[in-house]
């Protein structure tokens, strides 16, 4: 053909040295994480001024799955003695050779949710609208720490409850 095109040298394609493009590679990271922990931590910034880490434990859920506890384990208590049937046995029923023996009780599930729901919302009242930390109260001789620990001895009372059951294999009460 009579169209030729002009073809680049080939100093066009050689590549920088290499420790040029390592040393910037490296203040590319550097300046990104620093960029990145910046970032972080101005969102981790409350608007009282500190700084917070996001936690799946932190004082309000511990808060929360101990009342639950609390009122959950007693509520298995008064259950069981009404009805002499075990915590699972209540929610889904008791089978014995794939015929239903005991039949499930519709109520302790959506009561457990209820109660569940109930002490979420209480427990983040006071936070949502005095700003108020969820164990910043005190009544009496109830302190936040008591609380802390009945809801540790509630959950471990209410798992030891299942695990008797479930060894038992029936009802403990």
């Amino acid at each position: 053909s009579g169209s030729t095109m002009a073809r680049p040298s080939r100093a066009a394609f050689v590549r920088p040295a290499r420790s040029v493009t390592v040393r910037a590679v490296e203040e590319n990271q550097a300046s990104t994480s620093e960029t990145t922990e910046q970032q972080m931590e101005a969102q981790a910034v409350t608007s009282s001024g500190s700084v917070q880490n996001f936690q799946i434990l932190n004082p309000v859920t511990e808060a929360i799955n101990g009342r639950s506890a609390m009122l959950g384990f007693v509520a298995a208590i008064i259950s069981e003695a009404a009805t002499h049937q075990s915590i699972w046995s209540q929610i889904g029923g008791k089978y014995v050779d794939l015929e239903l023996v005991e039949k499930p009780l519709g109520a302790a599930p959506l009561g457990f949710g209820m109660i569940v729901a109930l002490v979420t919302m209480a427990s983040l009242a006071p936070k949502l609208l005095e700003n108020a930390d969820v164990d910043s109260k005190e009544f009496g001789p109830f302190t936040p720490s008591l609380e802390l620990q009945l809801g540790r001895v509630a959950q471990m009372g209410f798992l030891g409850l299942v695990l008797l059951e479930v060894a038992k294999g029936s009802s403990l009460i």
